[in-house]
């Protein structure tokens, strides 16, 4: 295997396991509301996670720059991709189900090939088109029940959610615009350390800000969105997005559901029906052949 095929290897297996962590994060939000508002949650899980990345720069006698040609992609990265996303995701959760929000992720590939077809001159191709189509298709086999139960409070919270699709796409064509210059671990701290900057705007439209009894399970649930979701996925991702296209790189956030699903059964002790299996095996499929044709 050759250079590039290493690249793209490490790349593929980064944005796996930072997409595992990702599909635990719905759990652990709804976990967390049990003390804290959308709102306030949004912003203590990204000024959280800017301090534990702060320290570790600290720790590693890292610098504190960013160099000049980097500075618009990146401020344009965590507008959308940290301050905008987590907001609207905060906001749809709290209306929706966490099933729900898993599995609205699967609208996030045909999200990120618009935004790139209509502001980034990306082209789309057949074979991402054709696997994306295949793992939506496992989607609906693997949520056949009514996705939105809760009226219209819960479709609201949907939509916003399906809206959010195209900050994220936003972001990976943002991120990916970001030169060598800028090492991955310094990416994802500027990114998340504007973000948080960010995020004060809408901290104060939570005022006055009250917090609920912090239980184990409430402050374990934000440690892990600070640590877990907010640095170690996001680094994971960026690590993942310097390897392969940004279409590729969406298209595997279709295994959430897949990942979810795992969850469920290992954690929930839940039952799998053969229906579950066959959708998550098109899933697979889909995002296998979506990634087959990647030139990156």
């Amino acid at each position: 295997m050759g250079a590039m095929g290493l690249k793209k290897t490490k790349a593929l297996l980064a944005l796996v396991i930072g997409i595992m962590i990702w599909s635990a994060s719905f759990i652990a939000i709804k976990i967390a509301y049990q003390a804290f508002t959308p709102l306030t949650l949004c912003f203590v899980r990204t000024a959280a996670a800017a301090l534990i990345l702060f320290v570790i720069r600290l720790l590693r006698h890292e610098p504190m720059t960013l160099a000049k040609a980097d500075r618009k992609p990146v401020f344009l990265s965590a507008l959308f991709g940290v301050a905008v996303y987590y907001t609207l995701e905060n906001i749809g959760i709290a209306l929706t189900t966490a099933g729900n929000a898993s599995v609205i992720t699967a609208v996030y590939p045909i999200s990120t090939l618009i935004v790139g077809a209509m502001f980034f001159h990306d082209r789309i191709r057949i074979s991402q088109l054709y696997g994306i189509l295949i793992a939506a298709a496992g989607i609906v086999i693997l949520t056949a029940d009514p996705v939105g139960g809760g009226g219209k409070t819960a479709l609201i919270g949907n939509l916003i959610l399906i809206f959010n699709g195209f900050m994220w796409g936003a972001y990976n064509y943002l991120t990916q615009a970001v030169s060598d210059q800028t090492d991955t671990s310094s990416l994802t701290f500027f990114q998340t350390a504007a973000g948080t900057v960010l995020l004060i705007p809408v901290l104060l439209l939570d005022l006055p800000i009250t917090i609920g009894p912090i239980t184990a399970a409430a402050g374990a649930a934000v440690l892990f969105l600070a640590a877990g979701c907010s640095v170690g996925a996001y680094y994971l991702y960026n690590i993942g997005l310097r390897g392969v296209s940004a279409g590729t790189a969406a298209s595997m956030l279709n295994l959430m559901p897949v990942f979810g699903l795992c969850f469920s059964r290992l954690l929930l002790h839940e039952t799998i029906r053969p229906r579950q299996l066959i959708g998550a095996a098109a899933v697979i499929a889909g995002v296998l052949l979506s990634m087959r044709m990647d030139r990156s």
